[in-house]
Formats: C-alpha cells, sequence, structure tokens
C-alpha cells in the first residue's frame, strides 16, 4: 500500500496524468496520442475537478476527474480515472474512488459513473465496492463499444 495524499490537481501535474491515462486501458482504447489526452485532461484541470494522488516524494501516481452534478443534473459522476502504472495494484484507486465518495456522498444520496465493456478489471473493482450496473448505452463514445452505467447508493444508517 502507497502512501498518498488527494489534492486538487494542478498544471505541474499534467504530465503525469496524461502518463497514466495514455498508458491505461481506456487511453488505450479512446486517446490516439498524448496529446488528445492532455487536451482531455487539461480541461479537467481548467474546471478544478481533477484530484490526484501524490507520494510521499510530491509526485503524482493517479488521479480521478469528477463532477459533483455530471450525472443528470444532479448526482456526482466519475469522468475518468487512472493511476500510473508503477503504481497500480497498491490501493491508490481505491484511495482516490473513497475520496470521491466522501464528497459525492456529503450532499447525495447516489453516486454515478460509466465503466467501458472491455474494462472488465475496472468493473469489477467497482462491484467490490459497491456499485451496481443499472444500465447499458451501446457505441456511446465508441462504435462496437457499450458502457455500463454504474451507481452507488449512500448507505441509510439506523
Amino acid at each position: 500500500m502507497v502512501d498518498v495524499s488527494i489534492i486538487k490537481g494542478r498544471d505541474q501535474h499534467l504530465k503525469d496524468c496524461v502518463e497514466a491515462l495514455f498508458d491505461s486501458e481506456i487511453g488505450k482504447v479512446y486517446f490516439s496520442s498524448q496529446e488528445r489526452a492532455e487536451t482531455f485532461l487539461r480541461e479537467g484541470l481548467t474546471k478544478g475537478e481533477l484530484f490526484v494522488a501524490v507520494d510521499e516524494h510530491g509526485s503524482c501516481v493517479g488521479y480521478i476527474w469528477f463532477s459533483l452534478e455530471g450525472a443528470f443534473y444532479k448526482f456526482p459522476y466519475v469522468l475518468n480515472v487512472a493511476v500510473r502504472s508503477d503504481s497500480r495494484m497498491r490501493g491508490v484507486g481505491e484511495r482516490l474512488l473513497s475520496f470521491f465518495e466522501k464528497e459525492g456522498f456529503k450532499n447525495s444520496s447516489k453516486l454515478f459513473l460509466l465503466v467501458s465493456d472491455f474494462n472488465l478489471g475496472a468493473k469489477q473493482f467497482y462491484e467490490q465496492r459497491g456499485y451496481k450496473e443499472v444500465g447499458v448505452i451501446p457505441d456511446l463514445i465508441k462504435e462496437g463499444i457499450s458502457e455500463h452505467i454504474m451507481m452507488k447508493s449512500k448507505e441509510k444508517i439506523g
């Protein structure tokens, strides 16, 4: 388990975020160049919606981009998450997702994200953390690829 802090992303983190995205399952399918990945992620930085996981040396090892009103203009929605290949399987993704959930559940009872049909490891990761598939959208982003709509509901206490 790597020790990380989650902070708001800044321009200095962009290069590491691009590397994490471009070397991910999503990056390999949806981004034909690092320039396209950089343009995509720069939007998240500009909107203040991109948060990064930094290690004890201040290096960015992953990120999560979410909007608190991104799903149906009401519910928190993860647009994208990626972890650098040298930091995968070390709890970084879980820390990023926990950060999103903490922020998202402050004012909402449901959280949303999409998982591409080819990204089975990610789908399993989300299911293990309480996300349920609530629908499928074929050909949403790219012809021949379906996006699985995943939702997590806030657990009722008492």
